[in-house]
């Protein structure tokens, strides 16, 4: 209800102005609050009241098999919501920074190209993560990237939870009390 949004760090990084779609198609300016590229995720905040926050549920419960959708605007196509289960737990993925991202949450409920940054949810409704990568299962004949093979990451909502309370408070991550690390 503050205004504050979640989204990848990979999504904001770079920008000089970011702007946030919210429910209704409205589109507002955000301020980026902090970034953390070690865990591939920003807080940003807009000025907007009436917001209907989303509820953050507990990583640590999804179970394999557990019901799982993903929201985003995949390939500029807004408002796009798929379905699938949680394919897989304690996942690791590497930030673009070469940090390794510990439980990851993997999926088959198709994630693209616009799903980043964008919500997975359990079947309560509740943010089990954030999308942030999928497999592309290497590159075609012509050096092009290959497309979504049916596996997406997302980054597990209690590592969100812990990211967003530092970034809140200071702006940024201290990477020891995470337990993240370049290895």
């Amino acid at each position: 209800p503050d205004g504050y949004v979640v989204t990848n760090d990979h999504v904001v990084a770079g920008a000089s102005s970011v702007t946030v779609k919210i429910g209704d198609g409205k589109t507002l300016p955000a301020k980026v609050i902090g970034t953390d590229a070690s865990t591939d995720l920003a807080l940003l905040k807009v000025s907007a009241s009436g917001l209907t926050p989303l509820t953050l549920g507990n990583s640590d419960d999804v179970q394999v098999g557990d019901p799982a959708d993903a929201i985003g605007n995949p390939y500029g196509l807004d408002r796009t919501l798929t379905t699938g289960v949680i394919s897989a737990l304690q996942r690791q993925i590497s930030s673009l920074n070469g940090y390794t991202i510990d439980n990851v949450l993997q999926t088959d409920a198709a994630i693209n190209p616009g799903n980043s940054g964008g919500p997975l949810f359990n079947a309560q409704g509740q943010v089990i993560g954030i999308n942030s990568q999928i497999e592309t299962g290497g590159s075609s004949s012509d050096g092009s990237e290959g497309g979504n093979v049916g596996i997406g990451f997302a980054i597990p909502s209690n590592t969100v939870k812990t990211v967003v309370d530092q970034l809140m408070k200071t702006g940024k991550v201290a990477h020891a009390y995470l337990g993240v690390s370049t290895e």
